[in-house]
């Protein structure tokens, strides 16, 4: 059977921070703040996505698996679409002890899965069958010290996320997680908003996307091994507008690697 899948790249990130208050609960403890980012998607005008548990496992020094652990959580409804370019909820607050290392992470998704697009019309999204309900993270190798800020980010590249097949659309979200401190960023601006631009950049078998977005048309990607990405600014073919493709600056551990000029002029053909 044929997918066919759309474009956009979507992030969930995970805040961990570690408290220094003396309260009971807390003393000696990690925090775990837990929040939703996007990059959003060029076809659609929203995306929700429904959370119901967010759980982790943690290992030890020796490398033992121990059990899921649910966190407080409510769960929830998002609107992927207004979380671009660093925009975030928070999902979860919560102690948690320190001294062990996250592993996994999993998400359970609800039933209210849904996309909008550009002519107003709601599409339900179904569960894969290729993970029912839950979505697990691996590699996550995030270590909880005490009275240390840490975050973890989930990206969810929705490019590979949100698939139609015999007329039906699913969601089977595929995704990478990495400590906030892991690598570096690339930010760049991108015009004339007339060309509709999605930007793309590649690195070996990586391919991140993302929508700009304000008047300036800027798009931000975190997270980033070290070293040139190769960015792909891809126009709407209906504007006239061609595409741009070029090699960036190193990206840096630590640093955001900023793309000149600013913004990119993309040409009419």
């Amino acid at each position: 059977m044929c997918r066919k899948y759309l474009f956009p790249a979507l992030l969930i990130s995970l805040m961990t921070l570690l408290s220094c208050e003396k309260e009971e609960a807390s003393e000696n403890a990690a925090r775990l703040r837990i929040k939703l980012t996007d990059a959003a998607a060029p076809v659609l005008k929203e995306m929700h996505i429904e959370i119901a548990t967010i759980e982790v496992q943690t290992t030890d020094s020796a490398g033992n698996a121990g059990e899921w652990v649910t966190l407080s959580y409510p769960g929830g409804e998002y609107n992927l679409l207004k979380l671009m370019n660093g925009k975030m909820v928070q999902l979860v607050d919560q102690y948690f002890p320190a001294g062990e290392k996250i592993d996994k992470i999993r998400l359970t998704l609800g039933d209210n899965n849904r996309m909008v697009t550009v002519t107003d019309q709601p599409i339900p999204l179904q569960k894969s069958p290729d993970i029912m309900d839950q979505l697990v993270i691996h590699n996550v190798n995030a270590v909880l010290t005490a009275n240390v800020i840490i975050s973890i980010v989930i990206d969810i590249n929705a490019a590979l996320s949100v698939y139609e097949m015999n007329g039906n659309w699913y969601i089977n979200p595929r995704a990478r997680a990495f400590p906030e401190t892991y690598g570096g960023s690339l930010r760049g601006y991108v015009a004339p908003l007339e060309a509709s631009p999605v930007v793309m950049i590649t690195r070996e078998a990586d391919s991140l996307f993302s929508l700009p977005e304000g008047s300036e048309g800027m798009f931000l990607f975190p997270g980033l091994e070290e070293g040139a990405w190769k960015v792909h600014l891809l126009a709407n073919p209906e504007s006239g507008y061609r595409d741009t493709i070029f090699i960036s600056d190193t990206i840096r551990q630590g640093r955001i690697t900023e793309i000149t000029p600013k913004p990119i002029r993309l040409q009419l053909q």
